[in-house]
């Protein structure tokens, strides 16, 4: 069985999902818009390390990159294990949960595959110089280019819901310093 290599954008992203409140607002945004939370967090990651913005261009190389797999692997074993969480009547519940879980397991790996693909994309090199700030806009600036790639609009709530994320990533800002800049979604 392969290991995953370790990766920061692997681990930013267990860190600010798990973080409280960040799964629900994570899944009020992909269930709102379809998205895909892995782009979205690399979207933030990529601010936050001091790595950047994404041009149209690069946008959609990115996407690009993890579309098929992201449809037709991770949205599939998804669909999967909600359809399992209410149960099946004609299978043993017990042995039901139990693939439930296997399939979740795998899902999350499916995920780590995902973003080991999206790091794959586009590289861009970190600039430890880069101001707190500039990597705040550079992350709402990344997002609002995900968000216009797809054709979507922030809503108030998804701004909200990104400027909980963000104040996660950038917890040293000042939560109106952050909402302020998410006006740009």
């Amino acid at each position: 069985m392969a290991e995953f290599p370790d990766h920061p954008f692997w681990d930013f992203s267990l860190e600010v999902y798990m973080s409280e409140g960040v799964g629900a607002v994570c899944l009020k945004l992909q269930d709102a818009h379809e998205l895909d939370v892995n782009v979205l967090l690399f979207c933030m990651w990529l601010g936050a390390s001091g790595r950047g913005g994404l041009s149209a261009v690069e946008m959609k190389i990115v996407t690009g990159a993890v579309q098929e797999w992201h449809n037709e692997v991770v949205r599939e074993l998804r669909a999967v294990r909600v359809r399992m969480k209410s149960g099946i009547a004609s299978a043993p519940a017990d042995l039901s949960e139990s693939l439930r879980q296997r399939i979740q397991k795998t899902e999350i790996d499916c995920e780590h595959t995902e973003q080991l693909m999206l790091v794959a994309a586009i590289k861009k090199c970190s600039d430890d110089s880069r101001a707190e700030d500039a990597r705040l806009l550079d992350a709402v600036a990344n997002i609002a280019e995900y968000f216009a790639s797809f054709g979507g609009t922030a809503s108030d709530m998804d701004r909200a819901n990104v400027a909980h994320m963000l104040g996660v990533v950038f917890s040293g800002q000042a939560g109106d310093v952050i909402r302020d800049a998410c006006k740009k979604l």
